[in-house]
C-alpha cells in the first residue's frame, strides 16, 4: 500500500522517486522477508543501475549549467551547506546501519545524545532548507524555465524507477504497486515542491554527493542483509 501511494502522487518528481525509493528500502530493510530478498537485490541493483545510466548525466550537466549563474558568495554558501549535510548524512547511515544489524525483536532505546543530535540536526537542516531556497529565488526565472525543461525527463524517470521495483515484486504485490493513475497536463508550470529543488542546489556534479551517499545507503543496507 505504501509503494501504491508512492506511486500515484502527481507531485514527484523523478530524482525525489529516487530518493523515496532509497529512502523506502533503507527504512524497510529490517522488515523484508527472507523469500522476497532476490527481488530486492535486483531492485536494488538495477535502481542504481538506471541512475548511473539515465539521470545522473542529465543532472550533472543542468547542475554545471546553472551553476554558471550563481554568484560566488552563493557558490560558497552551498558548500557549507553541503559539509553539513555530508556529516549528518553520514551519521544516519551510520546510525541505520547499526539498526539494520540487529535481531528483528530488538527493542532500542535512544541515548540522550541520539536525541540531542537528532533535534539539533532536525535545526541545521531547516536552516539549510531556508538558505537554499533564499539562492533559488535569487534565480528564478532561470529555475523556472528549467524545470519547465526538465520536467518531461524526470516525468519519464519516475515511471521507469516505479516500473523498475513492480517488475520485480511478486504477484502478491503488484496489484498494490499497479500502474495507472491521474495525469494532468501544465505540470511543469507548478511551482516545484520543497525538497528537489533543494537536492538539485546541493547538488555537486563532481563527487555526484548526496546522490552517490544514498545510492550508498541502499547498497550498504543491501549488502548487510544477503550477509555479503
Amino acid at each position: 500500500m505504501i509503494m501504491k501511494r508512492i506511486h500515484n502522487r502527481i507531485f514527484l518528481s523523478g530524482i525525489t522517486s529516487l530518493m523515496v525509493i532509497i529512502a523506502i528500502f533503507v527504512l524497510l530493510s529490517g522488515c523484508i522477508r527472507k523469500s522476497m530478498q532476490k527481488e530486492m537485490e535486483r531492485i536494488v541493483a538495477e535502481v542504481l543501475d538506471y541512475s548511473t545510466r539515465t539521470m545522473e548525466p542529465e543532472l550533472k550537466l543542468q547542475r554545471v549549467k546553472f551553476d554558471k549563474i550563481l554568484h560566488e558568495g552563493e557558490k560558497q554558501q552551498i558548500d557549507q551547506y553541503r559539509a553539513l549535510t555530508q556529516v549528518m548524512a553520514d551519521s544516519i547511515m551510520n546510525f541505520q546501519m547499526k539498526l539494520v544489524q540487529m535481531k528483528e525483536d530488538t527493542v532500542y532505546q535512544l541515548s540522550d545524545s541520539e536525541i540531542d543530535y537528532y533535534n539539533r540536526s532536525q535545526k541545521v537542516m531547516r536552516d539549510i532548507i531556508t538558505g537554499c531556497w533564499t539562492i533559488l529565488d535569487n534565480h528564478q526565472d532561470e529555475f523556472t524555465d528549467l524545470q519547465k525543461d526538465m520536467y518531461p525527463k524526470m516525468a519519464l524517470w519516475q515511471k521507469e524507477l516505479m516500473d523498475i521495483v513492480s517488475k520485480n515484486l511478486p504477484n502478491s504485490f503488484r496489484n498494490e504497486f499497479g500502474q495507472g493513475g491521474m495525469q494532468i497536463l501544465g505540470m511543469e508550470q507548478l511551482g516545484p515542491n520543497n525538497m528537489s529543488p533543494v537536492f538539485f542546489l546541493l547538488y555537486e556534479p563532481k563527487t555526484n554527493f548526496p546522490l552517490e551517499t544514498l545510492k550508498e545507503a541502499l547498497l550498504r543496507t543491501n549488502l548487510s542483509n544477503t550477509g555479503k
